[in-house]
């Protein structure tokens, strides 16, 4: 067997990992060794072989990212990671690549698989192209009416195909993640990192990555997308087509370019642009009335385009996630006790929302008034806000949230860094979500004026006794507000003492 160990080397890692990240490159680096150690010995000599046939001077960047296009599930990683402003630049550079690769299939290879889901092409009245591009497990491949079926009704389209032996591979790998989790929840000390039920995390993890490869699954979620965006003439989602499998998927066309692509002319324009991805990526399934609206889970800019109409196409609905009720009011809570000023409030919120086990209370009341104090200092309690809280109640109280909520984490962290490139300049999402909750409160006024006062049956999942409790609480909340800014200028001026002495 191969011994990874000493082919990873923890030193070169660091040079792409580095402020807040520069802490996780020895579990990063142990991780990806199990993670490769079990995979077949087969498939690891692939690997290597590959890795050997770059050029000596090749980055660690440039390997890694070679690296990800060989697993399914750290090509995954690597999509979501390709944006992240917290990683150097020129890891980030060789990540994009993985948005959307070169097809290595061969032609002969998908012909025959398609042939076998859907029958003979010539009977459904089409014929295959060039593929046009690869992902982490399935290769996109557009087709045209066959001669003579031009003026029959038939229209072009793209096939989705699952890769060959996608789905065991795709398997085997999630396997290991739930190795990699044993092997950190067994090395949490040696390693530094939080005791989080990582085994627990990367199982909650897997369920939603399995339904990569169950294009059924996506089909039936872009006709739930199709009806959730059909009032917004802005957004363009694929529509089904009619011969699907559950390892084909038959849809329309979309041209245009990634969101990050596009040379829209001016600053205004690109700005707009950043603000509709917002708009419908994260506050039109936020403030929706509907029970349980979807969300897209994996929002990195190779499945967000801007069409030849100017509108946003909103590919691979695969990874999707969806909010229920219960956990918007938690949201709206959690940010009404943050404007009080109240810790206590929001502590219990996240208790509530735990799961299986319940997190560090000492901890987890640490962690809310580390948030309380950013937003005496100035920070936003939104969105962005929200989900740094829950990612520190993570990692140091062990709070264990639902698997769609770590989605919903996961896609706005990825889209952070695809609206910053968007608007080529400092774009807060907070700010556009602020303007779409004022929008839908002044909206609701007349509704609450005949609303029950516990109805939370608005768009901002607010009650008018939540109001009145926020109103009655001003003073109180300028009190602590006051004592807090206090208690901070003097944790400082001892601080400063400390130093001079």
């Amino acid at each position: 067997m191969l011994n990874w160990n000493l082919i990873l080397d923890e030193t070169e890692l660091a040079t792409v990992f580095p402020g807040e990240y520069a802490r996780f490159v020895r579990p990063i680096r142990e991780g990806l060794i199990v993670f490769l150690e079990g995979l077949p010995e087969s498939y690891q000599k692939e690997i290597l072989a590959r890795q050997a046939s770059l050029p000596p001077d090749t980055t660690i960047s440039h390997r890694l990212a070679m690296l990800a296009r060989e697993c399914p599930v750290l090509h995954k990683l690597g999509q979501v990671l390709a944006r992240d402003q917290r990683l150097s630049a020129q890891l980030r550079e060789h990540l994009r690549e993985l948005e959307s690769l070169e097809p290595v299939v061969s032609d002969a290879t998908i012909s025959q698989i398609v042939g076998q889901e859907l029958g003979p092409l010539d009977r459904l009245g089409i014929r295959l192209a060039p593929a046009i591009a690869e992902a982490s497990v399935a290769v996109v491949i557009p087709f045209e009416p066959a001669q003579g079926n031009e003026t029959e009704g038939k229209r072009g389209g793209v096939l989705k195909v699952l890769k060959p032996g996608i789905e065991e591979r795709l398997e085997l790998e999630l396997d290991l993640l739930g190795r990699v989790g044993w092997h950190l929840d067994e090395r949490c000390e040696e390693l530094k990192i939080p005791r989080l039920d990582y085994e627990d995390a990367f199982e909650q993890i897997r369920e939603k990555l399995a339904n990569e490869v169950r294009l059924d699954h996506e089909q039936q979620h872009l006709v739930e997308a199709a009806k959730f965006y059909a009032d917004e003439p802005r957004v363009h989602i694929p529509a089904v087509l009619e011969f699907c499998t559950p390892r084909v998927t038959a849809m329309e066309r979309i041209s245009g370019w990634k969101v990050t692509d596009q040379h829209l002319n001016g600053h205004c324009g690109r700005r707009q642009l950043a603000d509709l991805v917002v708009r419908e990526m994260i506050a039109r399934p936020m403030f929706s009335l509907a029970a349980h609206p979807l969300f897209h889970g994996d929002p990195h800019a190779g499945n967000l385009f801007l069409t030849d109409e100017k509108r946003l196409g909103i590919l691979d609905w695969s990874l999707v996630g969806s909010i229920n009720p219960r956990e918007r009011v938690a949201i709206a809570k959690i940010i009404q006790y943050a404007v009080m000023f109240e810790p206590t409030g929001i502590a219990q919120v996240l208790e509530n929302l735990g799961r299986r086990k319940p997190a560090r209370r000492p901890s987890l009341v640490a962690v809310v008034e580390r948030a309380i104090r950013r937003v005496r200092q100035g920070t936003l309690p939104g969105l962005s806000w929200l989900v740094d809280l829950l990612d520190d109640a993570v990692h140091t109280a062990g709070l264990r949230v639902s698997a769609d909520l770590m989605v919903l984490r996961k896609s706005l962290h990825t889209l952070e860094g695809v609206v910053a490139e968007i608007a080529g300049a400092p774009f807060r999402i907070d700010d556009v979500l602020l303007a779409d909750f004022v929008g839908h409160f002044a909206a609701e006024l007349p509704r609450r004026l005949v609303a029950p006062a516990e109805s939370r049956e608005f768009s901002t999942r607010l009650s008018n006794l939540d109001l009145a409790q926020t109103w009655l609480a001003s003073p109180l909340a300028l009190a602590r507000f006051w004592m807090g800014q206090s208690f901070d200028m003097l944790n400082a001026c001892c601080e400063i003492n400390e130093l001079v002495v």
